[in-house]
């Protein structure tokens, strides 16, 4: 690392201690000047209560639901998952696949040496089948290349994720018939206290296994009752790390920066104005097949950069229950530059690959009494305009659109019987070129109506069954479409395929939602969600591998169709001085006809099961606990020829534990050990090498934080 580096990372050292140590004088003056002014207002002190008016748990978070109405995770009658600050804070996720370890139905997944994360949901993933948006912005990004991924995101930007399974999340756009994931940054309103004008704070991060640093410094503005501000930016730098058999595992380091600046404005009663800007950059080698050591194998030093920036606003008027208005417009755009630096002969060779949506949606609720039931409908529009272009042959340029509006009904009667009905129109056009001589201009388009049902009933307060059948739309993709040539520089055997079907998925599914407080003891509470679902997805889109490329030219076709069917679990309970979250997904994810009968759809484990518990002492200022994961065992595909050996990836388990120390209001300090057993292990979804000489997993890795803040 250079000086510079260092000095810097000294200077945030010592900025972290200095703003959490100077700050406790500071703080307690000011907390005895209000208690003062309290006590002279009211003539008595009151204790405060930090906690109040916190999620529970997890389960509790209030978030985005189905409905598109927010919803507490343990009250929505749907597959959704929430990973809040509180759970950030616990794990300190390196990469945005970290997010998601426990969550039931997920599997995300990164290379190495690709920042890029793939995230599976159900068997289902990238290229469309799972919509990802960064603070309501699509993130739509892809290249070729072995287990490229769909989007970047520094996980020390968000505060909460949110997973919406199935295609029960056609609400929010087109595809997405796998699901939803939507990150969240932080408002000034979550960062600032109540009485707090602004605000300061700085962390800096480490961690042996790559010898990684990470500064966050983040800063926060009040400017009136009706105008706030904040910003953030953060510096990660870390080498390769190492495996659980101790090996350096080539190229797996990277330079990150990022930072994001959001404003919220009030300039009316019950209106509201964010708007925001989100920037990214990675720096980083790939390789053409991860993992491995060849002296042949083409390496580049990349450079990605993702801008994203949003324009929400929201009008709900306290006096009128028909007015409940969102619009927001967005546009994000991800640049992958890459420069060839092995082998000798292709040193200097550059190509991108560079993708930009931008898009709106608007949608407004209106809840009204009649005929003995509450009613809220709800009903919006969304659009969005994807450019996509390289000059890598193997790349499908071009340009989509995609479209559509959907109606939704929710009725309830009394605290027993909720009924939901929806229909979403989509609509889809896909403009490039054929790869004849020469090129061609070529298009092709479709739509369809997609219905949802969800009845749910409560047959005693604290328990709720609910049962939903719902369909869900994928376009094919460009890069399904129009894709050229191969994935390495190989000769151009790919060609497009202008005849290529829409995915659909049609599902069922039905789940129980408990929500119980007080039940061993005094404060304590029990929360879970179980559901079970069957999903049959017609005209799934893939390449046929079996005949050669000199027989027949590759293309994207529908080979057949597709079954998911499994169970999904998420029980949390906490019982004040402790909790125990448990959660868990057994899922069978097959191709059921045409040339890959019997396969899984990829190469992910979807069996997985985690447990968590932890400990509160000093008067919950300080946090311990362990996580176990298990991660189920995998029979490979063979695409290339159905008579290769089968190849079955085993299951491995993994230990990670957590200390979290809030040791005043201004300094916090964070501690855990990942893989404490140091298991070594390959992730079958990152698509590593079969010849790598190292395995893709990270060793035992011990990560320390510290968090210094100021404010007034």
């Amino acid at each position: 690392m250079t000086t510079t580096t260092n000095t810097t990372l000294m200077a945030s050292t010592a900025l972290a201690f200095v703003l959490g140590l100077c700050a406790v004088p500071f703080a307690s003056a000011q907390e005895q000047d209000q208690e003062k002014k309290a006590a002279a207002k009211a003539g008595r002190l009151a204790p405060a209560n930090p906690a109040q008016n916190q999620p529970a748990t997890m389960l509790d978070v209030i978030t985005i639901s189905a409905t598109m109405i927010k919803t507490a995770v343990i009250e929505s009658m749907a597959a959704i998952s929430a990973i809040d600050q509180d759970e950030l804070d616990r794990i300190q996720p390196d990469t945005a696949a970290d997010i998601f370890r426990t969550t039931p139905g997920v599997a995300a997944s990164m290379n190495g040496d690709d920042p890029a994360t793939a995230i599976n949901i159900r068997g289902l993933e990238q290229y469309g089948r799972v919509v990802v948006t960064l603070d309501g912005a699509r993130q739509d990004y892809w290249r070729v290349g072995h287990g490229s991924g769909s989007f970047y995101v520094e996980p020390d930007l968000i505060k909460e994720a949110t997973v919406i399974r199935g295609p029960v999340s056609n609400a929010y756009g087109s595809g997405g018939i796998g699901g939803v994931v939507s990150f969240e940054t932080k408002d000034a309103g979550d960062f600032l206290k109540k009485d707090e004008r602004w605000a300061l704070s700085e962390k800096l991060g480490y961690e042996d296994n790559g010898d990684g640093f990470t500064t966050s410094t983040t800063g926060a503005y009040r400017f009136s009752d009706d105008a706030d501000i904040i910003g953030n930016l953060i510096y990660r730098d870390r080498d390769s790390y190492t495996d659980g058999n101790g090996e350096t595992v080539p190229w797996t380091g990277e330079r990150v920066t990022s930072g994001y600046l959001k404003t919220t404005l009030r300039p009316a009663d019950d209106h509201e104005l964010k708007l925001g800007a989100i920037l990214q950059r990675y720096n980083d080698q790939i390789t053409g097949s991860s993992g491995s050591t060849s002296p042949t194998l083409s390496r580049y030093d990349t450079n990605t950069t993702n801008q994203t920036y949003t324009a929400a606003y929201t009008w709900k008027p306290d006096d009128n229950a028909l007015i409940d208005f969102s619009a927001n417009a967005y546009h994000n755009r991800t640049r992958a530059e890459q420069t060839q630096v092995a082998p000798a002969s292709g040193i200097g060779n550059f190509r991108f690959y560079d993708v930009a949506t931008s898009g709106f949606n608007v949608k407004n609720s209106s809840r009204f009494d009649a005929w003995g039931l509450a009613h809220t409908l709800t009903y919006g529009l969304d659009y969005y305009y994807l450019e996509a272009s390289s000059e890598a042959a193997h790349f499908g340029a071009g340009e989509q659109q995609g479209y559509g509006g959907f109606l939704q009904w929710q009725g309830d009667y009394e605290d027993w019987l909720q009924v939901i009905t929806a229909l979403r129109y989509d609509g889809y056009t896909l403009d490039g070129e054929t790869k004849t001589v020469p090129p061609q201009e070529a298009s092709i388009s479709g739509d369809r109506w997609s219905p949802r049902v969800t009845v749910g009933v409560t047959p005693f307060e604290g328990f709720q069954l609910y049962g939903t059948y719902s369909e869900g739309y994928r376009a094919p993709g460009l890069q399904d479409v129009f894709r050229g040539g191969g994935a390495h520089g190989s000769d151009d055997t790919y060609v497009p395929n202008l005849l290529l079907q829409p995915e659909t998925a049609k599902s069922w599914e039905a789940g129980i939602n408990v929500k119980y407080d007080e039940v061993l003891t005094e404060g304590d509470r029990l929360r879970a969600k179980v559901n079970v679902f069957h999903t049959d997805v017609e005209d799934y889109i893939e390449t046929d591998l079996t005949v050669p490329a000199a027989v027949r030219p590759r293309t994207a076709a529908n080979i057949g169709d597709a079954r998911l069917k499994g169970i999904e679990a998420e029980i949390v309970y906490d019982y004040v001085w402790g909790f125990v979250n448990l959660s868990g997904a057994l899922i069978d994810a097959k191709v059921v006809s045409g040339v890959y009968s019997g396969q899984a759809l990829n190469n992910t484990p979807l069996d997985r099961f985690s447990a968590t518990i932890g400990f509160r002492m000093l008067e919950d200022q300080l946090t311990i606990g362990a996580q176990y994961l298990s991660i189920g065992e995998i029979t490979r595909t063979r695409r290339t020829s159905l008579n290769n050996p089968i190849v079955v990836d085993d299951a491995f388990d993994l230990v990670n534990v957590f200390a979290n120390w809030r040791v005043n209001d201004n300094l916090k300090l964070d501690f855990g050990v990942d893989n404490v057993f140091n298991t070594a292990y390959t992730d079958p979804q990152s698509a590593w090498s079969t010849s790598a000489a190292t395995e893709q997993g990270k060793g035992r890795t011990f990560k320390v934080a510290l968090t210094g803040r100021i404010g007034g």
